[in-house]
């Protein structure tokens, strides 16, 4: 089971604001850590600082 999580990137990899929303699933296996999990795997894909990755909710 995948649980979706929707997010918004406050900045670019230059560090440049900019206001990109999406969403993502992730495994639903890691409950406690969801959130913190989400935001630092986005931002490694995104190439930048977890503090750009706002989550906006989670979804099942």
């Amino acid at each position: 089971m995948f649980i979706k999580i929707h997010f918004r990137l406050t900045q670019n990899r230059a560090g440049l604001p900019i206001d990109f929303s999406a969403a993502r699933r992730f495994p639903a296996n890691l409950e406690e850590r969801l959130e913190e999990h989400a935001r630092q795997a986005i931002a490694a894909d995104y190439q930048i600082p977890a503090s750009a990755v706002e989550i906006s909710h989670i979804e099942d």
